[in-house]
């Protein structure tokens, strides 16, 4: 049985920490379970908003821009980012402003990895729904600490590609003439890559550039002196994973297997890529909800 719901559209929202402005959207819905989702690397709320649109009305939702990304204004200096703890720490300074219970913490890759950092030890949050978590092995985030890390990130495909990221056209009609001819973007769901770049650029009075510096995107793809296992294990809250089945997954078998020995719920879905939420966004809107019908606007 399908559930339907009014849709809501969601407000800008700023956000002041000790050293910025976290930006951010928010579905207001009054009386209902509070959801803060987090995003990729690279991304920024915004690119979410169809998806986060159809749970609108189940529960009060927030989605950020993490430093770095988005509108949000906190410095993000690339040349001291080890680990994605920094994001953790703003994550739990904006929990802690809002002093509410029973928090949904839920991401995307790099969103979701950091919710499960954000939740150790917290008391207000009720559970993690996450979507394709970064799950490195922990040797990976160990050798991540060592002198010898920055030669070897150099040579992650993902940290290389990010480096060399064109960040700068004429205007906004340009960037999406470009992006709609990649094929990373036609898979995407009509009305999602405008939905990116609405937060995904900012004028810098020569044309439009990308919010997320590319230096900063790829210092966070090598940042993997993380201790997401280790917070993992102590979370606070049941955790629920989907996971792709498909090449570009960042949950593979062994970390499919230890999400299970930790009790955690995987559902494994072939078709979408790592990108599932902005290929299927009613369908993710559905594994936020923990449940399997369709939630139709």
């Amino acid at each position: 049985m399908n559930v339907t719901l009014q849709p809501i559209e969601p407000q800008e929202i700023t956000v002041p920490l000790e050293d910025g402005d976290m930006a951010g959207l928010h579905w207001r819905a009054g009386g209902k379970q509070p959801l803060l989702f987090l995003h990729a690397t690279g991304f920024c709320a915004s690119v979410y908003k169809q998806m986060l649109t159809h749970l609108s009305g189940a529960y009060d939702i927030y989605a950020l821009d993490l430093r770095g990304h988005g509108r949000s204004a906190l410095p993000a200096d690339p040349a001291r980012l080890k680990s994605w703890h920094v994001y953790a720490a703003d994550v739990c300074a904006f929990l802690d402003q809002q002093g509410r219970e029973g928090w949904v913490l839920a991401g995307h890759s790099m969103g979701a990895a950091t919710a499960v950092m954000a939740a150790r030890g917290r008391a207000d949050v009720a559970a993690l729904q996450l979507i394709e978590p970064v799950a490195m092995p922990a040797l990976f985030s160990l050798a991540a600490r060592t002198p010898f890390w920055r030669f070897l990130a150099a040579r992650i495909p993902m940290v290389s590609q990010a480096a060399r990221r064109r960040n700068g056209w004429p205007n906004r009609e340009a960037v999406k003439a470009s992006y709609a001819r990649k094929p990373i973007f036609k898979s995407w769901r009509p009305g999602v890559l405008e939905d990116y770049l609405e937060g995904g650029l900012r004028e810098d009075g020569e044309g439009v550039a990308l919010a997320c510096d590319p230096k900063w995107e790829a210092a966070t793809f090598a940042a993997h002196a993380n201790d997401f296992w280790a917070a993992a294990r102590v979370a606070p809250a049941p955790i629920s994973v989907y996971a792709a089945n498909h090449p570009s997954s960042t949950v593979p078998a062994m970390a499919r297997r230890g999400f299970r020995r930790l009790g955690a719920c995987v559902t494994e879905k072939s078709g979408p890529t790592h990108l599932a939420p902005m290929e299927e966004p009613a369908e993710l809107a559905n594994f936020l909800a923990g449940r399997g019908e369709f939630l139709s606007p």
